[in-house]
C-alpha cells in the first residue's frame, strides 16, 4: 500500500511532497494492536466503574 500527501504552498512558491510504502501485513497488525489497547482501555474503564 502506497500512502501519498501533496502539498503545495503557491505565495511561498514551496512544494511539500512525502511518499510512504507499506506492506499489507504491517497495516493489518498496526490495527489490530490498535484496536486491541482500544478494547482493552474500554475494559478496564468499565471495571473500574463497577
Amino acid at each position: 500500500m502506497k500512502l501519498r500527501i501533496f502539498a503545495e504552498d503557491k505565495p511561498a512558491e514551496k512544494v511539500f511532497e512525502y511518499q510512504l510504502e507499506l506492506a499489507d501485513q504491517t497495516i493489518l497488525l498496526s490495527t489490530a494492536l490498535l484496536s486491541g489497547a482500544i478494547a482493552l482501555a474500554g475494559l478496564f474503564s468499565a471495571l473500574k466503574e463497577k
